[in-house]
């Protein structure tokens, strides 16, 4: 990570600003409020190998005598025997894993988008309120930036952006749903940070959330920028906010460049 900086759209709400900057409550979201219907979802390959699909089959049957031990065995044999027989049957029953581990995710795990781009005019429109709200600095230096960590161990992540959606091997383990987008966003140039809500938390050693929301370190906040079409009465307001609960944190202002399709950020982001 060389980053210096990351940043973050959002609308004008200004609870959360008050939240933000007088306590260091930062808001992070649930994978299933995002725009994007991909994201955060799970898809698993299907075998064509008979042998491998023995494997998954086997692999099914192990996890179901985990989870339902009362189930007799002649019955998962059964379920077994027709999982091999009748491949509808397999896609039918991977299809609901695939369904249950989504909401699983997302009652899991909380996501913070980030960007390494504070003037991007696409952004500005699709995440803060056509222009109207702000753009939150942080300084990616500082914890909880500090560390970009293995997937689902929570920490700081890189999205990575392809052309296909990945298909992962159930019996393998391990995917990357939480931080992989089509190449179509590659423009946003995002970073997640991702925490897990403390009421369904599996590790003790990731970040969490209470409430989606997630306590940042003092001086981590470094500026907000409001939006070249912020009303007067809204400008002041986030600046009163700022002067009043974080004198430390600077204001900056977005202005339309007079002669080309660009954001001009004052004073500069160096």
């Amino acid at each position: 990570m060389t980053l210096d900086r990351l940043f973050h759209y959002q609308p004008f709400v200004e609870a959360h600003l008050i939240s933000l900057l007088s306590v260091g409550k930062l808001k992070l979201s649930r994978p299933d409020r995002f725009n994007d219907p991909w994201d955060c979802r799970v898809h698993y390959q299907i075998p064509t190998d008979p042998e491998e699909r023995k494997r998954l089959v086997a692999y099914l049957a192990e996890v179901h005598r985990k989870h339902h031990p009362s189930i007799s065995e002649a019955e998962r044999k059964r379920r077994a025997n027709e999982f091999m027989s009748n491949p509808s049957k397999l896609e039918a029953a991977i299809a609901q894993n695939e369904k249950e581990l989504y909401a699983a995710i997302c009652n899991q795990y909380r996501v913070y988008c980030l960007t390494e781009e504070p003037a991007s005019p696409r952004m500005w429109a699709h995440y803060a309120a056509s222009h109207t709200g702000i753009c939150l600095e942080f300084a990616s230096r500082s914890a909880p930036f500090t560390e970009v960590l293995a997937p689902l161990a929570g920490g700081l992540c890189k999205v990575e952006y392809r052309t296909t959606y990945p298909a992962y091997d159930m019996v393998g383990g391990g995917f990357h749903a939480l931080f992989t987008k089509s190449e179509d966003w590659s423009y946003e140039a995002e970073w997640r940070l991702i925490a897990e809500e403390r009421g369904f938390a599996r590790s003790p050693s990731t970040l969490k959330t209470d409430n989606e929301f997630l306590t940042l370190p003092s001086g981590v906040l470094k500026s907000v920028t409001i939006g070249c079409l912020t009303d007067e009465s809204s400008r002041q307001r986030i600046e009163h906010l700022v002067s009043t609960n974080a004198p430390g944190v600077l204001v900056r202002h977005a202005a339309l460049m007079p002669d080309r399709y660009e954001l001009r950020i004052n004073p500069p982001i160096r």
